[in-house]
């Protein structure tokens, strides 16, 4: 596997981590700290910058309580319609909305 493409899976598996996050409610910061990594590393994970190792995708699923095959379900699909780097999805959001209204609160 090339280099642009283990860029290219990474990318998939953060953003598949991300939507699982924010449809859980749980923030970066609380998540990070679940899994025992700082929370620049995660948002590196979801951002696709860095790669997720086996004990920390072992600890994803378990403190997200998902299967393991839902942070690669429909891989090869969205592999065509990854953003790229530094655009808004909905799931940004969605998960500034849900902060700005937990904040209100």
């Amino acid at each position: 596997m090339d280099e642009k493409n283990t860029e290219n899976y990474n990318k998939l598996i953060g953003t598949r981590v991300k939507m699982i996050r924010i449809t859980k409610h749980i923030s970066q910061t609380a998540l990070a700290k679940e899994i025992g990594v700082t929370q620049t590393h995660l948002s590196n994970i979801e951002n696709g910058r860095a790669g997720l190792t086996i004990p920390n995708l072992i600890k994803l699923h378990q403190v997200l309580q998902c299967p393991i095959s839902e942070f690669f379900k429909d891989f090869e699909e969205e592999s065509s319609e990854t953003s790229a780097a530094g655009d808004i999805t909905l799931e940004d959001i969605v998960e500034l909305a849900k902060m700005l209204k937990k904040n209100r609160e």
